[in-house]
């Protein structure tokens, strides 16, 4: 369990910090980008998380619809 310090935070930085702490293969390809930098884009109701992948560019998106 982590100890950090999330004063501050919105859920969706929150978000947005694990998915980058997580490595995650590409769909695509299989490859493993350990500085995976996710995207958020919103447009009000749907928040959306992009990560392009360096080796083929390739986007895996994960969608929240509020």
């Amino acid at each position: 369990m982590s100890t950090t310090n999330r004063s501050g935070s919105t859920p969706f930085v929150r978000l947005r910090e694990h998915f980058e702490a997580s490595r995650v293969a590409c769909p695509a390809c299989g490859f493993e980008d350990p500085e995976a930098e996710w995207r958020v884009t919103t447009t009000g109701r749907r928040v959306a998380y992009r990560h392009r992948c360096p080796s083929c560019d390739a986007v895996d998106e994960r969608a929240l619809t509020l």
